[in-house]
């Protein structure tokens, strides 16, 4: 019937609507589909499969005129279901661009299996999906350790490469709707990362004295004898007192005369007499 036919015809555009709707996960949206992911997704995209990512800017000539072939190629009927098209706006990913330490742009790179390679080649149509088909990445060395985006130093200078871009940001927003003098708003961002982060460091302060203080006051719980304990020890320690008393009283008393001091006493007593 009619009914069934447009049932039939609208099914593979379902994926395709729901994405759009946002209510279908991006995991759902793999195969030949050209997915825009940002900081949300990405670890959606680290969970397995071949994604061949590419970074890109609106303001971009380059990356204008690569735009339809990267459509196309995401459109195509010969690319594998298992590899996803997808692209990354660096304008609104910071982070993400920093993570990949991105200095050109368009800038394309595959994942598989947790391992990443640049593509620098051939950018027509017919070329990537060769590189893809072929698998011809595989034939090259991968991203070295310290230039994987998902190592913890690659991360932090993502976050570092995003306050700078934000910092950057405020500055001409302090400069071109506030009015400010250049030279000004540098100070006044120069003041507020100051102040932020003698506020940071009074938090991680007190943070340290408080697990400090914990622990001495464990350690001091744990040193601390019981009192039945304490009794026995005082009971052990009396005749130590007494012994201590004796010594006393024998160290005061009047030691012996030697025999040589006799000696000599008594010839004295002579000569006086």
């Amino acid at each position: 019937s009619a009914i069934m036919l447009l049932q039939r015809s609208l099914l593979p555009l379902l994926p395709v609507l729901l994405l759009l709707a946002g209510e279908v996960p991006l995991a759902a949206a793999r195969g030949g589909m050209r997915v825009d992911i940002d900081e949300e997704t990405w670890p959606e995209v680290l969970a397995g499969g071949r994604w061949f990512i590419k970074f890109y800017a609106p303001w971009c000539d380059a990356c204008r005129s690569l735009a339809p072939t990267w459509q196309n190629l995401a459109a195509s009927e010969d690319l594998p279901r298992d590899v996803s098209i997808a692209q990354v706006d660096v304008t609104r990913n910071e982070a993400l661009a920093g993570m990949f330490l991105v200095t050109g742009l368009p800038s394309l790179y595959m994942l598989h299996d947790g391992q990443f390679w640049q593509h620098s080649g051939d950018r027509s149509l017919p070329a990537l999906l060769r590189y893809i088909q072929q698998a011809e990445y595989a034939r090259l060395p991968p991203l070295p350790w310290y230039r994987v985006p998902t190592a913890l130093h690659m991360r932090c200078l993502g976050r570092l490469i995003q306050a700078a871009v934000r910092l950057k940001k405020l500055h001409t927003h302090l400069v071109e709707e506030r009015g400010l003098p250049s030279p000004l708003a540098y100070l006044v961002l120069a003041l507020a990362t100051l102040v932020s982060g003698l506020v940071a460091g009074l938090v991680l302060v007190c943070l340290c004295d408080l697990l400090s203080a914990r622990r001495r006051h464990r350690q001091q719980e744990a040193a601390a004898v019981p009192g039945d304990a304490k009794g026995d020890s005082a009971k052990v320690d009396k005749p130590d007192e007494a012994s201590g008393e004796d010594s006393d009283e024998l160290a005061e008393s009047p030691r012996p005369a030697t025999s040589g001091q006799q000696v000599r006493k008594r010839g004295v007593r002579k000569e006086t007499s």
